[in-house]
């Protein structure tokens, strides 16, 4: 991850920083294959962390800071979510929850979620990877399996970026078939020791 410090949305807004100067950067951010992902970060991002619904975390290029530029090159926004799995088969979830107790039985679990991932068009690969993305939910992840527990993951994501990013992630779908917005719903199960 070159030239970026990730920043958390909560600390900008706990330190007095002004709501539309904000908004005004995050205006910058564009991403024309994911319009939903600049739809987020300009009119919902602020609302859903101040809900305490989601937590968004920015990676601000650095260099454009020295010159007094606040840019959002890309965006991770973090949650927790009630997953329905009471349609799985019981080998699927053995396959999902491992040695879970009572895992036969349960119809819902709580998962970590990835509801928003994207990084804007100005920003490549090689300055902030996918890969970097994933690593740093990873890490807050961990920090927040260590104070209640919890190692599986989820997220939502187009058919084509299943093939062409997530899977090679290890992400597996939690059904073969597109969810009613037309999205696979996909899983990982991280061991956080």
């Amino acid at each position: 991850m070159k030239n970026h410090i990730v920043l958390s949305l909560r600390e900008l807004l706990q330190n007095g920083y002004d709501e539309n100067k904000i908004i005004d950067s995050f205006k910058g951010f564009k991403c024309p294959l994911e319009k939903d992902l600049e739809d987020f970060l300009i009119n919902n991002a602020i609302r859903y962390e101040k809900g305490n619904i989601g937590k968004t975390y920015l990676f601000i290029n650095s260099k454009e800071l020295e010159e007094s530029r606040f840019v959002v090159d890309a965006y991770v926004t973090l949650a927790t979510k009630s997953i329905d799995i009471s349609a799985m088969s019981g080998k699927a979830k053995r396959k999902m929850l491992g040695n879970y107790p009572g895992r036969d039985a349960i119809n819902n679990i709580s998962a970590f979620l990835i509801g928003q991932l994207g990084r804007s068009e100005g920003c490549n690969s090689e300055e902030i990877s996918g890969e970097d993305l994933l690593n740093e939910c990873y890490a807050i992840f961990k920090q927040a399996s260590e104070l209640v527990g919890g190692e599986l993951i989820i997220l939502e994501c187009r058919e084509h970026m299943y093939e062409k990013f997530y899977e090679h992630q290890g992400f597996k779908k939690i059904r073969d078939s597109l969810n009613e917005d037309g999205l696979f719903e996909l899983y990982k199960k991280l061991n956080f020791e």
